[in-house]
């Protein structure tokens, strides 16, 4: 029986796939009428004012962690979800890596001052406004700068920094309220320190 169904589908492939090919060796329409010439491309008047306006971004966020006091790598690790709950980000305490923001990317670069040290970086393009979520999870006993910047649609940016102690298997918890319209206008909170 399974094989009876699969044959009407195949059968409109090979007609479909020899009407292709048929057009394409310009061969004549089945009604007796003359091959067309060579194609002629549409001729239009041009409006300037009907063209319509370049799209714009919708922002982006960025969120950088490294060392506070020069170690090669960062204290923590950086867990952002978005005012969808989709997540980006690490979380060392499950070894999850999370992909699930759309234009969103975790991952480690060399510092430029520092050619020896790395911070993590999350970033966002087309980054939505509304209240983010971030956590931080702490792998390493020290001091972490936290950055951000969040961009509007005309790629003006606001800044934020935070300088915090953390130890291994600590959680901080931000709040990041952010717009991307009218000025960037990032604000950022810390919550608590655990789960």
């Amino acid at each position: 029986m399974k094989n009876l169904l699969k044959w009407p589908g195949f059968l409109f492939l090979i007609l479909l796939l020899t009407a292709g090919l048929a057009g394409m060796a310009g061969a004549a329409p089945a009604t007796g009428a003359k091959a067309p010439g060579a194609a002629v491309p549409a001729q239009y008047e041009e409006d300037e004012d009907e063209t319509p306006p370049a799209p714009r971004s919708r922002g982006a966020l960025e969120i950088r962690i490294q060392s506070g006091y020069g170690k090669l790598n960062p204290p923590g690790e950086l867990v952002l979800s978005n005012p969808f709950g989709e997540t980006l980000g690490f979380d060392p305490r499950y070894n999850s890596t999370y992909q699930e923001i759309a234009g969103g990317s975790y991952r480690r670069v060399v510092v430029p001052q520092s050619p020896s040290i790395e911070e993590a970086v999350l970033s966002i393009n087309n980054a939505v406004s509304g209240t983010y979520s971030l956590r931080v999870v702490g792998v390493d006993y020290g001091q972490y700068r936290l950055s951000m910047k969040g961009y509007d649609r005309d790629r003006n940016h606001a800044d934020l920094l935070f300088t915090i102690m953390i130890q291994p298997g600590e959680v901080h918890h931000y709040l990041i309220n952010y717009a991307n319209v009218g000025g960037a206008s990032l604000n950022a909170r810390r919550t608590r320190t655990r789960e």
